[in-house]
């Protein structure tokens, strides 16, 4: 019983994860998916969070600022051992790549809000948090989807089809929120041979295709990573004695699952306006792009700063 606990727990966490990092993200289902390609990409997903939540567990991560540290290490191991993007791409030069998409999405929006803010906010007696972010986070997803139709080539669907695969994926993230309650968080305590074996795979990855595709890989991601480490390594010698898991203990309620389902619902509402009303523009993703990088990037300066306090 307890390893079927402990698997919801890592699923859902992996599940919530890809959620915010890759449905929201892509918003649509794009042309060229196929269903088994979704179903690898959350189970590496999955592999990401069990080692995020073992940072977290280890590191005693008792507040937003240090779960913002532990989102940059989720985000810098996603982006920089898998999909490489951390050293520069098409879209964007490094060293801006450092922060888009590590700081600016993975680790505030999929961690933080996606994963904690929203996990709490279910548990809430009253949906009203449960609705405010549920709608945040539709406006902004729907106007992140219009963005898409402005792209070579476009990625967009049609307002029903928005609308079908918003409604689907969100009531799989109700799911998700729901395995990780019953993965019981505020006990976890990750094992020595899942950490061996989740290491294992990202060392070897890192290893097997990361230096060999990008040789300046080391240079560039050693160094964060053991910025992180010195930074997490300042808030576990602080005051909190346990992690934030612990307020994963309360039950999610009912009716504040039920509130979620003003997140498809407000998505697909701004994305039918934006496509019926205005022509696609690149400004779009361009002007969210640098504003969440911008932001992010401010959020981890000052995550770092009160880790250097905390230590004097």
């Amino acid at each position: 019983m307890t390893a079927l606990r402990r698997a919801g727990l890592v699923l859902g966490t992996g599940y919530a994860l890809f959620f915010f990092s890759e449905t929201v993200f892509w918003a649509v289902w794009r042309p060229d998916e196929e269903p088994h390609g979704r179903l690898l990409a959350w189970l590496l997903y999955s592999l990401m969070g069990y080692l995020t939540l073992a940072v977290i567990r280890h590191c005693r991560v008792g507040d937003a600022w240090a779960l913002l540290l532990a989102g940059a290490f989720f985000g810098w191991i996603g982006e920089g051992v898998f999909a490489m993007t951390v050293f520069g791409d098409p879209s964007m030069p490094f060293p801006f790549t450092i922060a888009w998409t590590a700081l600016a999405w993975h680790g505030p929006i999929s961690l933080l809000v996606g994963w904690y803010a929203l996990g709490l906010a279910l548990r809430e007696p009253g949906p009203g948090p449960t609705l405010a972010l549920a709608l945040g986070l539709g406006v902004f997803w729907g106007v992140w989807g219009f963005g898409w139709l402005a792209e070579i080539p476009p990625v967009g669907a049609t307002p029903e089809i928005f609308l079908l695969h918003a409604a689907v994926t969100t009531g799989c993230l109700a799911l998700a929120h729901l395995a990780i309650g019953a993965g019981r968080p505020e006990s976890f305590r990750p094992s020595r041979l899942g950490l061996g074996i989740a290491s294992a795979l990202v060392l070897g990855f890192f290893a097997a295709f990361t230096v060999p595709t990008v040789p300046i890989a080391p240079l560039v991601l050693l160094p964060l990573l053991g910025i992180l480490a010195l930074a997490l390594r300042r808030y576990r010698s602080g005051r909190h004695d346990t992690s934030l898991l612990a307020a994963f203990a309360a039950p999610i309620r009912r009716r504040n699952l039920l509130a979620l389902a003003v997140l498809p619902l407000s998505a697909s509402l701004v994305y039918a306006i934006a496509i019926d009303a205005l022509p696609p523009s690149r400004a779009v993703h361009l002007l969210l792009a640098a504003a969440t990088s911008l932001a992010g990037l401010v959020l981890f300066v000052l995550a770092l700063s009160r880790s250097a306090r905390r230590r004097a």
